[in-house]
């Protein structure tokens, strides 16, 4: 558990931006020190080139001194000493003989110690005279006065460039941010139902946030759903309970009366079956089986609907039909269809005080049109409510379902379509 807990906290986007930034520092000092000894050793070697070119330029001047005033060795300059014969040569450098002839030879160029031998000869009185003019690399200084100030600023630019991008790293990477720590926090906020981000934040965390807002929408019209369907399921259930409760009340009343016996009796098996069918039902949505896949039919003819228990709550003054095209086949089971078109006209009767409630069953289509009130916002969720149970059976079984105006008869048109394959 510990570990866990640590391993959520280095993870976190303040550790993370710490990490990012160090390695970026890394990344930053790493390269600026491999280009810094680039051009470091870049310039040792252009020194070394102008020494050479430096010795090279006394030649002349050494063959005058010999001619002048022969001697084994003179020095020519202050840092150039010139050799007629090898063997006066300091051992240093006679140890890395021979050299090649009229070329400047480096020795040990980047070391303390290092020498330069610019080996050629000529004539003197008709004799061929030796020469070798040697300088120490280190002891002619072009500038090097300045070489501690140059590394000095050097470090200096490279340590402000690496600030420079640590600074610019953290900035950028807050901006990045920033958009996700802001939707962490309102994520933490269990109140909150819709999540917002900064104009300026990158596409991608827009869409993010939109993403968050639709589900969070959705979640609340499922909740919303589940709490209306549970709302239904329970009415459905304690209404036929009612009635058999009531109906076994009645019988002990009147023990003897075999007629009213017989009544309360078909009453408490008429609502033991709708309750069973209500209940297979409500077990099949919530199962989620999708009937839709299956190629299993039922016929439908007016003898499997009833008419009578359609239109037993409807006003007086209207009038319910029932048309059945002929060879109608149907993906519901009856105890659904039965339960569908219950719920739809119940809805129709509650807002239709006079004329008509006309209903059409098809193989693929069925209509219910009403010639009530129609939709508005005051009975809209009205609406909603009693048909919940529609729309969740026709989910579950393949078929869509739409409420809409009837502009003929300014009642209701609930439409049932049978989804293409």
């Amino acid at each position: 558990m510990f570990f866990t807990k640590s391993k959520t906290a280095e993870n976190n986007i303040e550790n993370v931006k710490k990490r990012l930034i160090r390695r970026f520092a890394i990344i930053a000092i790493s390269t600026s020190f491999v280009v810094f000894l680039t051009f470091s050793l870049k310039l040792v070697k252009e020194e070394d080139n102008q020494i050479a070119l430096y010795l090279n330029s006394f030649q002349g001047f050494a063959q005058q001194y010999y001619q002048r005033a022969p001697n084994s060795s003179i020095a020519v300059s202050p840092n150039i000493t010139a050799y007629y014969d090898s063997a006066f040569l300091p051992d240093n450098i006679k140890l890395e003989m021979p050299y090649a002839k009229d070329e400047v030879t480096r020795v040990r160029s980047y070391s303390e110690d290092g020498f330069m031998v610019y080996h050629t000869t000529f004539l003197s009185n008709g004799n061929e005279i030796p020469l070798y003019l040697t300088i120490d690399t280190r002891t002619l200084d072009f500038g090097d006065d300045n070489w501690d100030i140059l590394l000095s600023i050097s470090t200096l630019l490279m340590l402000f460039l690496v600030g420079i991008l640590s600074v610019s790293t953290k900035r950028m990477f807050d901006e990045l941010m920033s958009p996700v720590v802001e939707l962490s926090q309102q994520l933490r906020d269990e109140e909150r139902s819709k999540f917002t981000v900064s104009e300026n934040t990158i596409d991608e965390i827009k869409q993010l946030t939109n993403h968050l807002n639709s589900y969070t929408q959705m979640k609340e019209r499922v909740v919303k759903q589940e709490m209306m369907f549970a709302k239904y399921a329970s009415h459905e259930l304690k209404t036929p309970i009612a009635i058999i409760s009531g109906a076994a009340n009645l019988q002990a009343m009147k023990e003897e009366d075999v007629e009213f016996q017989a009544k309360q009796r078909h009453r408490i098996i008429d609502a033991a079956d709708n309750m069973q069918s209500t209940v297979e039902i409500l077990l099949n949505i919530v199962k989620q089986e999708n009937a839709a896949t299956s190629d299993q039919v039922w016929a439908v003819n007016e003898q499997a609907i009833p008419i009578s228990e359609l239109s037993k709550k409807a006003k007086l003054g209207v009038e319910v039909e029932l048309v059945i095209a002929p060879n109608t086949t149907l993906s519901f089971p009856l105890p659904v269809l039965k339960m569908i078109l219950k719920n739809i006209v119940n809805n129709s009767i509650r807002f239709t005080e006079q004329g008509s409630i006309t209903i059409h069953v098809a193989t693929d289509h069925i209509s219910v049109q009403d010639s009530g009130t129609g939709l508005s916002d005051k009975n809209q969720t009205d609406h909603g409510l009693g048909l919940l149970i529609v729309r969740r059976l026709c989910n579950v079984h393949g078929w869509s379902f739409e409420l809409k105006d009837n502009i003929n008869t300014n009642g209701c048109i609930a439409s049932l379509i049978k989804k293409s394959r």
